[in-house]
């Protein structure tokens, strides 16, 4: 006998278009399966034998996904200023370097919690460079039951402004295959493990082709981050001067591919787009942190046309918040922003960014046959939302259309409004 979520369902499975069924259900099965989703009385009839979770009015969303955050930067979230690298120099590196096992003991929890509150069911995460305190962060990952994708942070060319050890690159390899081998897959693929080596500025090219090597070893996603800021270019080119460009780096090393994602990929040429297609890499947007360090604007527009997967990513703590509607915000603010000197730049509406924070930060995380939307066959990963703690006075919830509910909760929506979730058909205890 299977489950019936019952609400006003909302999701987007197509880029550009809402499905919606305004007295509508979800049906899973016991492992979590969605076996339909339609109209309420169609399927209330079809599945006598159901439990039902009746929640209307309220509104039931698939799962939003957060591509890419930093655990161990979280206490920074919202405080400090400057670009990227001397932000991460002054307020990044003393933290991370600091977050050994009992800094993760304390915050790991916190912040997927934090996830689950916001209605994030999927992410993918930066964890420290010391392998004990990312043990800590999957144990509790876990014990969260979110879909958590993870690593260790990989650096050995200037590491926390310390002198490296002589077997940096060996250690920090071997580190990243035990903890690969370890929790790649658990629990039914629920968790992955993600090879990260940080970026080009603090990598060598040693590191970051053994990097590929063990996650092509073991199928395991890749994140690192490109092209964010201007200065961060410079860097590379002048390390690396042998390379066409900044995605090239990446390329020669072996980085590239479909299970690559790419934070940032805001300075691009031509060239580096159609390569970046190519690959079948995905780019994780992250609009607020862009904001916040003054990065730039990426033109999602371009990516998309070029045949780019995208989705979203909070990128905390340069993006000051986990909430994924400011998220969804900031990348409309980006176009908008674009459009000043570019007319010609396409509208982007809630609908597009709803789509980039559900199925689109699915596909990215190589989940888009997972998770994502309320098609057959994926997992039951359900948020149902209570409009009313961010309707402004006067306005009436009920009469408002699809599109009208998520640009409410993009322009005024966070946290307050998240009252159940699901993932693979399990709630999850987000109430205190």
């Amino acid at each position: 006998s299977g489950t019936i979520l019952r609400g006003r369902i909302i999701h987007a499975p197509v880029f550009g278009s809402l499905r919606e069924w305004r007295d509508g259900a979800v049906v899973w099965d016991a492992t979590g399966v969605i076996t339909d989703a339609g109209s309420a009385r169609d399927l209330l009839a079809r599945n006598l034998d159901a439990r039902i979770i009746d929640v209307r009015p309220w509104v039931v969303i698939p799962g939003l996904v957060d591509t890419h955050t930093h655990l161990p930067q979280y206490p920074a979230a919202g405080i400090g200023s400057g670009e990227l690298l001397p932000w991460l120099e002054r307020f990044i590196f003393p933290l991370e370097h600091d977050f050994r096992v009992e800094q993760a003991e304390r915050l790991a929890p916190l912040f997927f919690r934090e996830l689950a509150l916001n209605g994030i069911t999927s992410c993918a995460v930066y964890a420290a460079l010391w392998e004990d305190s990312c043990q800590v962060c999957f144990r509790h990952a876990e014990a969260s039951g979110l879909r958590v994708t993870m690593g260790k942070m990989m650096m050995d060319y200037a590491t926390y402004s310390e002198t490296a050890p002589v077997r940096i690159v060996e250690q920090s390899l071997e580190e990243t295959d035990r903890l690969c081998r370890q929790w790649h897959g658990r629990d039914n693929g629920r968790l992955r493990y993600a090879v990260s080596p940080r970026f080009a500025v603090a990598c060598t090219e040693q590191l970051m082709r053994g990097a590929a090597d063990i996650a092509n070893k073991h199928g395991a996603t890749i994140q690192t981050h490109l092209a964010e800021n201007g200065e961060e270019g410079d860097v590379v080119a002048h390390r690396f001067p042998d390379a066409l460009d900044y995605t090239d780096v990446y390329d020669r090393c072996g980085l590239l591919g479909p299970r690559t994602i790419l934070g940032h990929a805001i300075h691009l040429s031509d060239r580096e787009i159609d390569r970046i297609a190519e690959s079948g890499s995905s780019v994780a947007h992250c609009p607020t942190s862009n904001f916040f360090l003054r990065s730039g604007l990426m033109d999602l527009w371009r990516l998309r046309d070029a045949g780019i997967t995208v989705g979203l990513g909070s990128d905390v703590a340069a993006g000051p918040e986990l909430n994924p509607w400011r998220v969804q915000r900031a990348a409309i603010e980006t176009r908008n922003a674009l459009a000043v000197t570019k007319p010609t730049t396409p509208a982007l509406e809630p609908r597009h960014v709803f789509h980039l924070a559900t199925v689109g930060g699915a596909q990215a995380l190589g989940r888009g046959d997972e998770t994502g939307d309320f098609e057959v066959g994926k997992q039951a990963d359900a948020v149902v939302l209570n409009l009313s703690a961010v309707v402004p006075p006067g306005a009436d919830v009920e009469a408002l259309n699809a599109d009208e509910v998520l640009a409410l909760c993009l322009w005024r929506g966070d946290a307050r409004m998240t009252k159940r979730v699901f993932v693979g058909g399990r709630e999850l205890g987000i109430k205190d």
